[in-house]
């Protein structure tokens, strides 16, 4: 009898264990990462040019851009470039507007809804991409002209799912494709790259968190 019984609490735990394999298997995730990455492009060609390369370049992996380009009435241009800053929409705002948007925050990972200051900046951009069933990516470009060329500064907010039924599509869509993390990369490097043809010059990487990973196997084509 002893033997029956120990063979049951066997069982259990085996089917417990099973139960919570697959739990954690078909569990759906949503992870939200911060970005950003700073260039500086040394030229001497115009504001509208680097504006509309950068466009370009954003536009080549992304459903939807806003671009700004303010007026710089009595401004001169400065010896150093300017620098963007994070904004948090929710913690600026008090009542209902504020307990919604704090909601909306939480279900973000906790980051809050955060977005570019371009303040100073000659151009400006938020561009979007949205895939469903696998990642969102909103990306601010900031960029600021000062006397030996332009700095261009970049902050994502990516959303990545993951787990769930329709992971193993994901995963086979990653493994010819490339991850999302890859294409947010390469978002990235493909307005750089669009500035650098217009500009005749080279872009160098000033700052930026996290590190700049690999690009998707595509790159190789698209990059020639």
């Amino acid at each position: 009898m002893k033997h029956l019984n120990s063979i049951a609490v066997l069982a259990a735990g085996i089917a417990l264990t099973a139960c919570s394999t697959v739990n954690t298997t078909l569990a759906e995730r949503h992870e939200v990462i911060e970005m950003y990455h700073v260039f500086d492009i040394k030229t001497k060609a115009d504001t509208a040019t680097i504006a509309k390369a950068t466009s370009d370049g954003l536009s080549a992996n992304t459903n939807n851009i806003q671009t700004a380009m303010p007026l710089q009435l009595g401004k001169t241009i400065p010896a150093t470039p300017g620098r963007f800053s994070i904004d948090d929409v929710a913690a600026g705002m008090n009542g209902q507007n504020s307990a919604m948007l704090k909601m909306l925050a939480n279900q973000s990972g906790g980051l809050g809804l955060k977005v570019a200051n371009c303040e100073g900046a000659v151009w400006t951009s938020k561009a979007v991409r949205n895939i469903t069933g696998s990642n969102n990516l909103t990306l601010y470009s900031c960029l600021y002209k000062y006397r030996d060329g332009y700095n261009l500064d970049m902050y994502a907010v990516f959303t990545k799912e993951s787990g769930g039924l329709y992971q193993v599509i994901r995963e086979g869509a990653n493994a010819i494709a490339g991850t999302p993390e890859a294409w947010v990369n390469k978002t990235i490097v493909d307005a750089v790259r669009s500035i650098e043809r217009a500009a005749g010059a080279r872009a160098v990487h000033v700052e930026g968190q996290p590190e700049l990973g690999p690009l998707p196997a595509v790159d190789q084509l698209s990059a020639k």
